[in-house]
């Protein structure tokens, strides 16, 4: 089978095989509790280092070339950073106080504030959205992020009377953010050079595409693995995760076509706002959370993935209403 072939699989199933994972890193990591406890600071390595392998493809794939043209947008950019750095870090923090442990509440926190993932620029293109006005707004949530995500998360860890030092979440905004983006756009830019423009966006989107699929996949069993002994112990906590971000998706969505029906902005430009607020990029917050709290506390980021993708699927199943509503 090619690689192509199995990405398009992998593609297609990614929820199932998602949910799949989590079931088999629950009992697996609940047998092994005794041998997890006091490998904390081993797991968290790994955790953070299986975040960058995930980021890091995506840094490559991101185009960069011309992106300044789409700054002239200023509109978008601020509806944009209202909505992610705002608005759903506002949502998340309504609802955190009631998921019981102060951990968890700031992870759900965490999981709110991050930017977008390169999986939402792929659903961008999927319903013909503004791709550079797309582009543009990730790499801007990223520069943007780096003062402002460790200022949401310790605005809210000080409301909950959880320690979280700063200096740790800057550290791994660094690790999982910046290096690989600099890493990335520079071998983007050799190979650009040496092999062209069709070679990176045509031949390499497949393996770098199925890299990070399996590299997320990994992620997610690790963080399921250190946290089974709470999920099981106390799975309301799992299911409270689940809902509450499902009803922060729903709800940034209205949001943002009342919004874009109020301002009479365009479909395609009003896509490529609305995916990249929702999308968040959960690798982020599990190497931000593992690193200032440890990886028993990072429960949001592993269980976020499995009903952020259903959500956005189902909204692009309603693209022509979209459509027809924005007029």
């Amino acid at each position: 089978m090619s690689i192509k072939k199995i990405t398009l699989h992998m593609r297609k199933y990614l929820i199932l095989y998602t949910i799949l994972i989590i079931l088999l890193a629950i009992p697996i990591g609940y047998y092994y509790r005794a041998v997890i406890a006091p490998n904390k600071a081993l797991i968290s390595n790994l955790i953070t280092a299986m975040a960058i392998l995930t980021i890091f493809p995506s840094m490559i794939q991101l185009k960069t070339e011309g992106f300044v043209k789409s700054f002239k947008d200023w509109k978008f950019i601020i509806i944009y950073l209202i909505y992610g750095y705002v608005l759903f870090p506002v949502l998340a923090m309504a609802l955190s106080p009631t998921l019981g442990d102060p951990q968890v509440g700031v992870s759900f926190v965490a999981g709110n504030a991050v930017p977008a993932s390169s999986a939402s620029l792929g659903y961008v293109l999927i319903v013909r959205g503004n791709l550079e006005l797309a582009t543009a707004l990730v790499l801007i949530a990223i520069i943007i992020g780096i003062p402002l995500i460790p200022l949401i998360i310790k605005s809210y860890a000080n409301i909950a009377s959880v320690p979280v030092p700063i200096e740790s979440i800057v550290t791994s905004l660094v690790e999982v953010l910046i290096v690989p983006l600099l890493v990335g756009q520079t071998i983007r830019y050799i190979i650009l050079k040496k092999k062209g423009r069709k070679y990176v966006d045509e031949y390499l989107k497949d393996p770098l595409s199925l890299w990070t699929m399996l590299a997320v996949l990994t992620l997610i069993f690790l963080l399921v693995f250190s946290q089974a002994a709470k999920i099981i112990s106390d799975p309301l906590v799992a299911v409270k995760v689940i809902v509450y971000q499902a009803i922060a998706i729903i709800g940034v969505f209205g949001m943002t076509l009342a919004i874009s029906k109020a301002l009479h902005i365009k479909y395609e430009d009003h896509q490529a706002v609305a995916i990249l607020s929702v999308g968040k990029n959960e690798s982020i917050a599990a190497a931000i959370i593992t690193s200032a709290l440890g990886p028993q506390a990072a429960i949001a980021p592993a269980l976020i993935p499995t009903i952020q993708p259903v959500i956005i699927i189902s909204y692009i199943h309603a693209e022509n209403w979209v459509r027809k509503f924005l007029g």
